[in-house]
């Protein structure tokens, strides 16, 4: 497969494939350096659709996982984070637990946090807990205690107290954002991909971990989320995605 490169001002769309060395080459010329990685990949065997099915085992699929991860892991400026998406899967085939436990062995990564997005709404069956949660994995490309940039994110709401110890108090009167996302909703209509997520839950980590001007990145660009929520924040973004079909339409409404 040819890559095509679509350019805008404020970045540029990619269709190739994420592990082609044309790919990663064009990415480490373009940057000079990421600053961020933002990813939703496929879980694996979760949707029904040819990109999310994998005919091979859980450690086959971790291990393409973990190639991927290392080969822009590289691109990255050191202590810029990487932030990637997913969930618990399905018995016999949970990928993101194995992901996360070699994740440090394998690449300059440590991991940071997990976030954990809890949605509005919840599915579910009878004989088990309804299910709202989706999982954000947050590394960084070194030392966790000195990443790169680290906004303090804060909510809007605020706390009405200077804090629990007086020798400590708050140092903002609102409260901070913990690694439990309440506070966006999913998207209930008007998606333009089977797992398009809202901008929001890109926002907060290009806020967090990046400043204007600095460099998004998205390997897994799907509805090309990534780059609406790096415009509106003023940074710059770099979107690969492999489905021509998929790429046609993302660049059609960034242009």
């Amino acid at each position: 497969m040819k890559e095509r490169i679509v350019e805008f001002d404020d970045g540029c769309a990619i269709c190739g494939d994420l592990l082609s060395p044309d790919v990663i080459d064009k990415v480490s010329q373009i940057t000079g350096g990421i600053n961020l990685v933002c990813t939703d990949p496929p879980y694996g065997n979760i949707i029904k659709k040819c990109w999310d099915q994998w005919d091979g085992s859980q450690r086959s699929f971790v291990d393409w996982m973990l190639r991927w991860t290392n080969e822009y892991a590289k691109l990255l400026l050191p202590r810029a984070a990487m932030y990637v998406w997913g969930g618990y899967g399905k018995p016999g085939f949970r990928p993101f637990f194995e992901y996360a436990s070699r994740v440090e062995e394998s690449s300059s990564l440590q991991i940071s946090n997990l976030i954990t997005w809890s949605k509005k709404r919840a599915y579910g069956t009878k004989w088990n807990y309804l299910v709202t949660r989706e999982e954000l994995l947050y590394m960084v490309n070194g030392d966790i205690k000195h990443p790169l940039t680290f906004n303090v994110p804060l909510l809007d709401k605020k706390r009405g107290y200077s804090g629990f110890n007086k020798k400590y108090p708050a140092k903002s009167e609102f409260y901070r954002r913990t690694n439990v996302w309440t506070d966006v909703n999913e998207l209930f209509r008007g998606k333009v991909h089977e797992t398009q997520k809202p901008p929001r839950v890109f926002e907060i980590p290009i806020e967090v971990s990046t400043n204007q001007g600095d460099w998004v990145v998205d390997m897994f660009a799907g509805s090309g989320v990534a780059a609406h929520a790096a415009r509106k924040l003023s940074r710059r973004f770099i979107l690969i995605e492999n489905d021509e079909d998929c790429f046609e339409s993302m660049v059609s409404r960034l242009k």
